[in-house]
């Protein structure tokens, strides 16, 4: 299992106790929440000086996960 897999489903295994800090974000190495952190910057710099250019997770703690849908205007994109 990839590095992002197992941090994505290390997540979303804790979220239930992390759900008490709905809107901040959570450092996940591995297996392992590493720490919380009210913004994505603190959390971004924490992951860096710990781990370096080791791979890690940082995610926004949230009940459900923000769908987004991207799309193009084809005709636009590839004229005929």
């Amino acid at each position: 299992m990839s590095n992002l897999n197992t941090e994505l489903n290390t997540y979303r295994e804790k979220l239930p106790t992390l759900l008490g800090q709905i809107g901040k974000y959570a450092i996940v190495k591995g297996t392992e929440i590493v720490g919380v952190y009210d913004s994505y910057e603190d959390a971004l710099k924490f992951g860096y000086n710990k781990f370096g250019l080791e791979p890690f997770l940082v995610k926004r703690i949230a009940p459900a996960e923000q769908i987004s849908y991207f799309t193009r205007d084809f005709a636009q994109a590839c004229p005929a």
